[in-house]
């Protein structure tokens, strides 16, 4: 696993957890019309491509390691990560509502949490 991406998976998603928020406090729903949620989408994008980076590193590390890492579990997770934003996402854009902006804040932290339990599965710790 790469620390740089796992690093910027911890912090990028709570910064979109915030981000979020202060949407939410502001009775406001994720609209691509407005340019403010423009950046916000691509920001979350941005989130994704690393994610998918991840991804593609850990199922690489998990081919060519002789660790004692679950490959099940492990590769559950990578999966996982990866679907996790795109369905929040799309949820929200459908949701116009506070619960469409409260599902991003969700997504969001719960990234950062699979991001963590991913590292420990590496650790060996399944």
């Amino acid at each position: 696993m790469l620390t740089p991406i796992t690093v910027a998976l911890y912090v990028l998603p709570l910064v979109a957890a915030v981000w979020a928020l202060v949407k939410l406090i502001r009775n406001q729903a994720l609209l691509l019309a407005n340019r403010g949620d423009r950046v916000f989408f691509r920001f979350l994008v941005g989130i994704e491509l690393l994610v998918l980076a991840q991804a593609v590193v850990g199922f690489v590390a998990l081919a060519s390691t002789d660790r004692d890492v679950h490959t099940v579990t492990f590769g559950a997770y990578l999966i996982g990560l990866a679907l996790l934003l795109p369905i929040g996402v799309w949820w929200s854009l459908g949701d116009r509502s506070r619960g469409g902006t409260a599902v991003l804040i969700v997504v969001t932290l719960t990234l950062a949490v699979m991001v963590l339990r991913l590292n420990q599965i590496w650790a060996g710790h399944a």
